[in-house]
């Protein structure tokens, strides 16, 4: 695979702690940063020895003539610099929140569309291995429909509510999606303490019959374990992700009550997963690598995204449904 030219435009922590240390092990080759902040653009320099600083993304996309732009500053640049990357013909990954509303999001998958460039959206939850492995059980046969979701997210005490439904639930609005496909008969019930702690059910069902309850919550400190999701099939088997780092399937179990026989049997009991960190360990499961190298896939090979922003209109629906819904 040859390299892309990228291009990165918010050089804040989080592409300068998370994002760009994934895509160094891609075939990128960095030819432009940008960022409004000049002590941003200075210690990301100074660190990865960026070729070229700009203060505008426009400027540098012109100059620079990128095949790639990743973006990682917030929901209105994320909406600006998509629209011009595909107004200019240029791949482009944002984080999420992809944009401001679902009227953006759709006019930015129509853009995409004529473009035919990659319009991709960091919805790690998607590439999380933990939950990637659930997608894949819950599609088999033995598993059934998905009968019960339910799903806990929390977070330390937020900058506000309204930015607390607006940038963290949804990323369990998006994986149910992601698991169930749209959301119906999206309900809310809430408490809010204070200007930045607040308590949040939100309840839906989907078309298949699944019936599902996201809990939400930003009163935990984030050290606290803070996320589980727990599937149940009409096959009488569930799925089980406990922080991300955790993955267990039960199923019915063999037979025991003749023959005392505590072997582990490969088609019953529970299947299990953690992650092993082993020496030069350097894959995070989270999500992050591999979201970044669907998206360089994307861009050499033409390969699915798994998250273009076509895919993110329903999520963002859902997001403005809890909202509405809070804040009526």
């Amino acid at each position: 695979m040859e390299q892309i030219k990228l291009a990165l435009v918010g050089c804040g922590d989080y592409l300068y702690n998370v994002m760009y240390f994934a895509m160094r092990k891609l075939p990128v080759r960095l030819v432009g940063i940008c960022d409004i902040e000049q002590k941003q653009l200075e210690r990301f320099s100074k660190t990865f020895n960026a070729p070229a600083q700009y203060a505008s993304y426009t400027e540098m996309i012109d100059q620079q003539k990128p095949d790639a732009v990743v973006c990682g500053a917030n929901a209105a640049v994320h909406y600006e610099v998509m629209k011009y990357c595909l107004l200019k013909g240029v791949n482009v990954f944002v984080e999420k929140t992809p944009c401001r509303t679902a009227a953006e999001a759709k006019e930015l998958t129509e853009l995409q569309k004529k473009s035919r460039k990659v319009a991709m959206v960091g919805f790690n939850r998607r590439f999380a291995t933990s939950y990637m492995m659930a997608k894949e059980v819950i599609g088999r046969a033995e598993f059934g429909i998905p009968a019960m979701y339910y799903s806990k997210f929390h977070a330390s005490p937020y900058r506000s509510i309204d930015y607390f439904v607006f940038n963290h639930i949804i990323h369990h609005l998006d994986l149910a999606r992601f698991f169930l496909g749209d959301l119906e008969n999206i309900s809310v019930r809430h408490k809010i303490y204070t200007d930045t702690t607040g308590v949040f059910l939100v309840d839906f069902s989907t078309k298949a019959g699944t019936v599902g309850t996201i809990q939400s919550a930003c009163m935990l400190q984030e050290p606290f374990p803070m996320e589980r999701l727990d599937i149940v099939g009409t096959g009488g088997r569930d799925v089980v992700v406990d922080n991300l780092r955790s993955f267990s399937y039960n199923r019915t179990g063999p037979a025991r009550d003749k023959k005392f026989d505590i072997s582990l049997q490969n088609d019953g009991d529970c299947l299990a997963w953690n992650p092993s960190h082993g020496y030069a360990y350097g894959f995070d499961h989270m999500g992050f690598d591999a979201e970044l190298a669907a998206f360089v896939s994307s861009v050499s090979s033409g390969a699915p995204t798994g998250c273009d922003i076509g895919d993110c209109v329903g999520s963002m629906e859902a997001m403005e449904t809890v909202r509405k819904a809070v804040f009526a």
